[in-house]
């Protein structure tokens, strides 16, 4: 009798085995097919409509890092490293359409060139980033431990700038910096929303709100080069940081995006909280020529 228990028990347990070992895929099929892993980020940003999450740093810092090769659904994603050197985007193809095109009647951008020098892109009303352009920027914070970030050399530049004007006396606080173009979007969806409940037409909601933000893929924000200061309100031109960015900013790669006198070139009023990074070397340039972005590159 204890011979059959026991050989009653010896089968259960094989049983038992080969049922785990097949579900943990140490025998029979795999249950999922493995994704390819050749897919680049611009073609899995492709449409940021789809994907990206808008308002959150911590997942969109997830996002960005993840390493992208992929085994199965229970494969763990790996982090990706990112330092100040850095490539700032992947090569893109020109475009002859801007990604919204038709979307927001008046609203007809030309897709910018990417320069050989990436950090000197142009983007405004008139010069839009190609698809998928800011979800391929490679990001860090601005700050360690803050919630904003940037492109990774432009991020890099930022705090030491950032720890030279706290030795100076000054706080440099990042109040706003890379945003999502799906961000972008809502942003200036909503904006039209008010506009429209104020009596206008979609039309002219669209022309309205295009004053007071930039339609999605005309904000420098989207390619994680520029980054609004303190506060975005005009009274920060009076405040000492201001002062000391004005005089110190262009040794870190920094630039007034937006100054005063030039809101007839760049399409943007005044905005002294609104710094870009565009390198060092032409950073210097653009602050001894007197000039704004748009003068300097010929645009």
């Amino acid at each position: 009798m204890k011979k059959k228990i026991a050989a009653l028990v010896a089968i259960l347990l094989a049983g038992a085995g080969f049922y785990f070992a097949y579900h943990n895929n140490e025998a029979g099929p795999s249950q999922s097919a493995p994704a390819t892993g050749n897919t680049t980020l611009a073609e899995l940003w492709a449409d940021e409509e789809f994907g990206q999450t808008s308002g959150n740093p911590q997942e969109t810092t997830k996002k960005k890092f993840f390493s992208f090769t992929f085994a199965s659904k229970k494969t763990k994603t790996t982090t990706k490293t990112t330092t100040a050197a850095a490539t700032a985007t992947t090569a893109y193809a020109p475009e002859a359409v801007y990604a919204y095109a038709g979307v927001y009647e008046g609203i007809a951008p030309e897709v910018a060139a990417i320069p050989t020098d990436p950090y000197l892109i142009c983007v405004s009303r008139k010069n839009a980033l190609p698809r998928g352009y800011s979800g391929s920027v490679k990001l860090a914070a601005c700050v360690p431990g803050g919630e904003h970030q940037m492109e990774s050399a432009a991020a890099a530049q930022y705090r030491k700038m950032y720890d030279a004007g706290k030795t100076a006396g000054v706080i440099l606080s990042p109040f706003s910096a890379y945003r999502t173009t799906q961000r972008q979007k809502n942003n200036f969806e909503d904006k039209i929303e008010t506009e429209q409940k104020t009596g206008k037409s979609r039309k002219e909601a669209v022309a309205a709100a295009s004053q007071s933000i930039l339609p999605p893929g005309c904000s420098e924000h989207e390619a994680g080069l520029a980054v609004d200061i303190v506060n975005t309100y005009e009274s920060f031109e009076k405040t000492n940081e201001f002062k000391w960015l004005m005089e110190n900013a262009q040794d870190y790669g920094y630039i007034l995006r937006y100054p005063k006198d030039k809101a007839s070139i760049t399409l943007v009023k005044y905005e002294p909280w609104h710094w870009r990074y565009v390198g060092v070397e032409h950073a210097k340039k653009i602050k001894a020529s007197g000039e704004c972005l748009e003068e300097y590159l010929g645009l």
